[in-house]
């Protein structure tokens, strides 16, 4: 899939499987899982991996109505709501394909956010954990897909807002996705550990250690 190979330092290989799970091996030695590398180099939660490699959009929810904040993401796709401007007139019709030069007329009408509907986010999954902030109970984790029966949920609870990508429409594809449901490492100093054991192999590891290996090598 591809390599680093710097100057000095370590050389960074990455591969994926025929599971599209990506795999990173440093200096040609054991194999883990690539967001293992990518938590260990600072991008600590699942929600900052998927922010780095997923366009993300916004949904709110107002008066039990789902609100899609205006984006490239809405490209190629057929809305279930028209969309009007601020003075009434229709800028898009029901069910009418959001085309490059569709969405540059939504923006031209200044429009900020389209209605959709739950069908609309038909693949989506979200990006970050959605908190009902009154009881504090994570409803959906980041990296879930949503169902019809999960955003029926988000309305009902009035949660404000949430974020959303959408694996496959991105470049990336499912592969970080993937990988992070695997993925049981969730912290940057679980990460720094793991990869000291990957690489020196019965020599138990401690966090100063893992921490020095892993700055000495980048």
């Amino acid at each position: 899939l591809g390599k680093i190979i710097p100057y000095r330092g370590s050389w960074v290989e990455f591969e994926y499987d025929n599971k599209g799970l990506l795999y990173v091996r440093i200096d040609r030695k054991r194999k883990f899982y690539g967001t293992v590398f990518l938590r260990a180099l600072g991008l600590k939660s699942d929600s900052d991996i998927l922010r780095a490699f997923y366009k993300i959009s916004e949904i709110s929810i107002r008066e039990k109505k789902l609100f899609w904040k205006v984006n490239e993401s809405l490209i190629g796709l057929r809305l279930s709501h028209p969309v009007t401007a601020k003075g009434g007139e229709t800028v898009l019709a029901q069910g009418r394909k959001i085309t490059q030069s569709v969405y540059k007329e939504l923006l031209k009408a200044k429009v900020t956010h389209v209605e959709v509907a739950p069908n609309d986010l038909e693949g989506a999954y979200v990006a970050a954990d959605v908190v009902d902030m009154t009881t504090g109970e994570v409803m959906i984790e980041a990296n879930q897909e949503l169902s019809v029966t999960t955003i029926g949920k988000l309305v009902e609870a009035e949660i404000p807002a949430f974020e959303v990508f959408f694996p496959e429409r991105d470049d990336v594809g499912k592969v970080v996705s993937q990988t992070l449901k695997k993925d049981g490492v969730k912290t940057q100093n679980e990460a720094l550990l793991e990869i000291y054991r990957k690489l020196r192999p019965g020599d138990p590891p401690t966090l100063d250690t893992a921490s020095q290996l892993f700055q000495g090598m980048f």
